[in-house]
């Protein structure tokens, strides 16, 4: 199980944990987690073609979907026979070991090994998230969140270590294992590789059974899940020779300007191209530069667009900013963006089956 805030690189550390399983003679199965349907993790999830199979879990977290998720690991069990089962957790989800990972071991004890929560933390959401934390009287909804996420995790992976110093890492690693001493603190990076071997390591060590239970205020949770307005949309992307990579870049740049404009705070924004010559995906965490997993520099003249977008607005905010983004990649690269399939909305309050 996986988990950890919006944009902390979820899917790309199980993907790269994924090929590494698979090099050492594991087969791999990978089950992403929405609120909504169209995910741009899971078309990439199925592009890599895991041998144990992809699947999702929609329409709420694992621990509202928590038969949802029995049902679809006994599926790709008897589809695809995987050795490992990789399981990412809704950015927004907490109260993980009550609501899934402790009733999991308990209900499937001898046909699942549980492995140790890992909760992925980008260093960068962790610096402008933390600061917070002091006074606790103070905290925000999502700040208490974050920090719940945290506090139950088994291992915290402190994820983009390319992206900043070495010194800044270790302070962090040092300020985690003094707010966290539950938790074994891990510094990596899904993006280069380094590190994930370790992680993997760290998956196949003993849990920690007398982890306490966890107080989580849920009407706290819920309220810090309903600041944000969420969409999944696809659409068609037409022209005469679209440079995809070109035009993702410049949807990306102009909703980080547009965001930073109305001071909305960007959980992530997700957006991948498939066209018939290969596909480009970039993410957005912040209102500043999008990263590439994939581009696509050749010119296509028709595609198909997937949109995840997690913002703290009101979704017909979130609406707007979408209009003007598509609006603006449209004009810079004589394209022309089709009608937009998709819901905006806000997650729904947390009712978890069970809790431990």
């Amino acid at each position: 199980m996986v988990g950890g805030f919006l944009g902390a690189g979820k899917t790309t550390t199980m993907l790269a944990a994924a090929r590494l399983l698979e090099a050492r003679g594991e087969r791999v199965a990978v089950i992403t987690n929405d609120q909504g349907t169209d995910l741009v993790d899971t078309r990439l999830a199925q592009r890599t073609e895991a041998e144990g199979g992809v699947a999702e879990v929609t329409g709420g977290c694992f621990c509202c979907r928590f038969d949802d998720l029995a049902e679809t690991i006994a599926r790709v069990r008897r589809e695809n026979e995987p050795t490992v089962v990789l399981a990412e957790a809704v950015g927004s989800c907490t109260d993980l070991q009550s609501t899934v990972v402790r009733p999991l071991r308990q209900f499937y004890a001898g046909r699942l090994d549980v492995s140790p929560l890992t909760v992925l933390l980008d260093p960068m959401r962790y610096a402008a998230l933390s600061r917070h934390w002091l006074p606790l009287a103070d905290e925000p909804d999502l700040a208490y969140l974050y920090r719940h996420q945290l506090d139950e995790a088994d291992v915290i992976a402190i994820n983009k270590t390319d992206m900043l110093p070495a010194v800044q890492i270790e302070q962090t690693r040092a300020e985690l294992g003094e707010r966290f001493p539950g938790a074994r603190v891990h510094a990596m990076s899904a993006a280069t590789g380094a590190g994930v071997a370790e992680l993997v390591q760290l998956w196949t060590r003993p849990h920690a059974p007398g982890r306490r239970a966890f107080d989580v205020d849920y009407d706290r949770y819920g309220a810090a899940e309903a600041e944000l307005a969420w969409t999944n949309q696809t659409f068609e992307l037409h022209g005469d020779a679209v440079a995809p990579a070109g035009w993702v870049d410049r949807l990306l740049g102009e909703f980080a300007r547009a965001s930073a404009d109305r001071s909305a705070a960007i959980g992530h924004v997700k957006v991948l191209v498939e066209t018939p010559g290969g596909i480009t995906k970039a993410s957005l965490t912040a209102a500043d530069a999008p990263t590439f997993d994939h581009r696509q520099a050749e010119p296509a003249q028709q595609g198909t667009v997937t949109i995840n977008a997690r913002v703290q607005v009101t979704p017909d905010a979130l609406r707007a900013l979408l209009d003007r983004s598509i609006a603006a990649a449209d004009q810079a690269f004589a394209a022309r963006s089709g009608p937009r399939a998709g819901q905006i909305f806000r997650p729904g309050f947390p009712v978890p089956v069970h809790r431990m």
